[in-house]
């Protein structure tokens, strides 16, 4: 099983830079030959506790997430035996809700001979209570534990323990409260929920190490922690099973609890533990910590069943505790390149955020503020002038989209244009036509049969234009809203940290918008008025009203030919197909006196003296001119629009800003730090200098070149029953063969795209990720994976200097060295 080989693996196979357990000093080697080893142990598994207890510290645990071991389990599953096994320490027993909150329990292996110490603290407390023995720190815990829980009865906030000891392990673990199913006397039911919703916080972390606390002697299938890791863990790639209380299990079941362990039963791909504690008795009698690890030890050995486990490596405290140091190790070489990705995403959204808060400084002095008052009206409205003008050269602008006014105001000009083209009448349709007739018959005066009023025309061109009023006040209001919700968003780039003088500017720009839109109204007002009074020297309206008058003869003559085409088509299926000539001919002229008749009839209903042939005409006129007006008006609008509400702006809100200048009171209001804002600021800092100092800290360490395997890997599936698992003697390993060198050199030609690479910065390495359309790097050989060495017979350092490196070239070829494989 996975775990069972997890001590022989971890002396064999372990990962690059985490070492193998620190295991039995050898008698043969002598003390310093132990000593050495240990130290060699310890340097390469020490720096990456270390960069995890370093990223805690920076109270990063809402932002980043960093690798840990957490000890979760029912309530007197074993928990408190399993960690007091680990750390030497006797923590708090009792029934109930023993562990109230959360306890990160760091410890560290000390030289031979150095003192037992040990501190403890609350979350986010500088303030250490320091012990000098284990006992006195369990009574630490307990008075730690109370006074977080004073005013309620559990809390999620952690506790922090600090050992250091000659026995200790390296290693870092957090104990979770017990899964409370009933609460005791004296509990609210609130606590079950809170203990629930803290243990899947901590399941849910994906860089978590599930340590799941089971007795031995209770049925696999119901242990409540296993279904609860399976849920984030369906592969069990991150959760490690501990079986406690072994010698509870009953006479008859011990073959269930082998199943267990042998990774047959609720398989992991981890594995599992078996471990034996103090009893009840053992503890009472104050049994120490080292005779408690002889007495599992003669337990394991003497039982019948169990003691063949030994062999598998899955057996004690020892084992246990080799693993997880392993285990964390690797968890923490594995994320330490994503961790850095995100720290790096992080820091530059702080940087972000930070500059929208940003200031200029905070002036004294009258002068000092007229200064700064000028300085940020100029940058606004030189800002604002470029927003309005639709000339977009500065960053800001171009990055915002929503700070392009003049585009965003196009877009309601063209709502304009639509609108009006919209409420254009139906001057073609029959009924406008009728309707026109009957209202050109009310409107009859002195004029002669065949004349038209033009008073008619008049009457009926200014009841369309009336229609344009309503969308044109609302481009009016529209344009307003937009220049003022733009100059509010801009306020907020140029002077991010002084809000009353954002406020002040707010006002005044306000204040001229709206008299600029009252302007818009009246030149608007104007517009309507003159075209209700129709004039043009504009040759459209005659060129306009001639095609409309030729299309109406085109449609016609069509309709015409139409009718007789279908006419003569039904006569020429009753007649012979032997015509003669003469009949052709006939047939023919009765065609053309048909065409003749039906352009006659419609030249009567258009062009003779009637109510409906005039309405057809003045349709046509009233549709030109409609046409010809609309146009001039929606131009005419839009440039009002665009001088009145946008073109003053500008110079009138610096006009007006200025006059602040030698108000000494209202500088002073404007240049007052707000609170609210220096507060943020000061947070942004603070969380940017520990993301600074995070990066640092994982820069500090380089991970190993290739990542080895999880632990246990080689154990990934549950094994198969015993008979299944013969006994095969491994081949021995073929003659060793010369292997090509690692290292390539590629001449490359640059083209106009460059070599076409696509590279990454990953742990250092600049690797070939991917090549565009064409590349030339591909077709003289670059392949994927390959580690940027070279470059010229230039050392590679890093991302940047390789890519500084690459542009700066003059070179038509690119000499390229690269590792490739292993």
């Amino acid at each position: 099983s996975p775990a069972s080989s997890s001590s022989q693996m971890m002396a064999t196979s372990a990962p690059p830079g985490a070492g193998g357990p620190p295991g039995p000093r050898k008698k043969s080697g002598g003390l310093a030959s132990g000593m050495d080893l240990d130290a060699q142990y310890a340097a390469k598994v020490r720096p990456w506790l270390e960069l995890a207890e370093d990223l805690r510290t920076l109270s990063l645990d809402s932002t980043l997430q960093v690798p840990q071991i957490c000890v979760m389990g029912d309530q007197s599953s074993g928990k408190s035996s399993v960690l007091e096994a680990l750390s030497g320490i006797p923590f708090p027993r009792g029934s109930g809700l023993v562990t109230k909150c959360p306890v990160r329990l760091v410890m560290r292996r000390a030289e031979a001979g150095t003192k037992w110490k040990a501190a403890a603290s609350a979350a986010g407390s500088p303030r250490e209570t320091t012990a000098d023995s284990p006992t006195e720190l369990t009574g630490v815990l307990g008075r730690l534990m109370e006074v977080s829980t004073r005013t309620q009865a559990f809390s999620t906030d952690p506790i922090i323990v600090r050992l250091t000891s000659e026995d200790a392990p390296d290693l870092t673990v957090v104990d979770l409260p017990g899964i409370v199913r009933t609460s005791t006397a004296g509990q609210s039911q609130a606590v079950i929920a809170e203990v629930n919703a803290l243990i899947d916080d901590y399941l849910a972390q994906e860089r978590t190490i599930i340590l799941a606390v089971i007795p031995a002697n209770q049925d696999i299938a119901t242990v409540d922690i296993l279904e609860r890791a399976q849920r984030v863990d369906p592969r069990g790639e991150r959760t490690l099973g501990v079986l406690t209380k072994p010698d509870l299990v009953g006479d008859g079941n011990e073959d269930e609890v082998m199943a267990v362990v042998k990774n047959q039963r609720k398989p992991l791909k981890l594995g599992y533990v078996i471990v034996k504690n103090r009893s009840q008795a053992q503890i009472k009698q104050g049994t120490s910590s080292a005779a408690a690890r002889e007495d599992e030890a003669r337990f394991f050995a003497a039982h019948p069943v169990f003691r063949k486990l030994e062999k598998k490596k899955c057996v004690g405290i020892k084992t246990l505790t080799d693993a997880l140091t392993k285990l964390l190790v690797h968890r923490l070489q594995h994320q330490l390149a994503p961790m850095k990705r995100q720290v790096e995403a992080l820091y530059g959204k702080v940087r972000t955020e930070l500059r929208s808060v940003q200031t200029q400084g905070i002036p004294t002095t009258t002068g000092e503020r007229q200064k700064l008052l000028v300085t940020l009206t100029q940058d606004f409205v030189r800002q604002l002038h470029d927003c309005v003008r639709g000339e977009y050269r500065d960053r800001l602008i171009v990055t915002s989209p929503t700070l392009r006014l003049y585009t965003r105001a196009i877009v309601i000009f063209q709502e304009l244009q639509t609108k009006v083209l919209k409420s254009a009448p139906r001057f073609q349709d029959r009924n406008f036509v009728d309707d026109l007739a009957r209202r050109m018959e009310g409107l009859r005066g002195r004029e002669l049969p065949g004349f038209m009023s033009s008073q008619s025309f008049y009457m009926f061109i200014q009841d369309f234009i009336d229609a344009w009023a309503i969308p044109s006040r609302a481009a009016a209001q529209q344009t307003r809203a937009l220049a003022a919700e733009v100059v509010t968003e801009l306020l907020q780039h140029i002077a991010p940290a002084y809000p009353a003088l954002r406020d002040a500017f707010d006002g005044a720009a306000n204040a001229i918008l709206e008299a600029t839109e009252d302007e818009a109204y009246v030149l608007i007002e104007t517009l309507l008025v003159r075209e209700k009074d129709p004039f043009t020297i504009n040759e459209f309206l005659q060129a306009h009203i001639n095609k409309l008058r030729y299309d109406k003869f085109d449609t016609a003559v069509d309709a015409a030919f139409a009718a007789t085409s279908s006419s003569s088509g039904s006569s020429s299926q009753s007649s012979s197909s032997s015509q003669s000539g003469s009949s052709a001919n006939q047939s023919w002229d009765a065609s053309k006196q048909q065409i003749m008749a039906n352009l006659r009839t419609w030249y009567q209903n258009s062009h003779s003296v009637s109510s409906f042939a005039n309405a057809e005409d003045l349709s046509a006129i009233l549709q030109a001119y409609w046409t010809l007006a609309s146009k001039r008006f929606v131009d005419n609008a839009c440039m009002s629009l665009d001088d009145r509400i946008l073109g003053t702006l500008c110079p009138r809100l610096q006009e007006s800003l200025f006059q602040t200048t030698h108000d000494d009171e209202k500088l002073e209001a404007f240049f007052t730090p707000d609170p609210a804002i220096v507060a943020k600021r000061q947070q942004l800092e603070a969380l940017k200098d520990r993301l600074a100092r995070a990066t640092a800290a994982m820069a500090s360490i380089q991970p190993p070149p290739r990542a080895a395997p999880p632990p246990n890997t080689k154990q990934d599936q549950p094994a198969p029953p015993p008979q299944q698992q013969p006994q095969q003697q491994q081949a021995p390993p073929p003659p060793q063969q010369q292997q090509p060198s690692p290292f390539v050199l590629l001449q490359i030609p640059v083209g106009p795209q460059g070599l076409g690479l696509q590279l990454a910065d990953e742990q250092g390495d600049v690797v070939t990720r991917g090549f565009r359309n064409g590349s030339l790097a591909q077709q003289h050989g670059a392949q994927l994976g390959d580690v940027l060495v070279e470059i010229n017979g230039r050392k590679v350092t890093s991302f940047d200097a390789a890519i500084a490196e690459l542009k700066s070239n003059k070179n038509p070829n690119v000499a390229l060295t690269v590792r490739r494989g292993r």
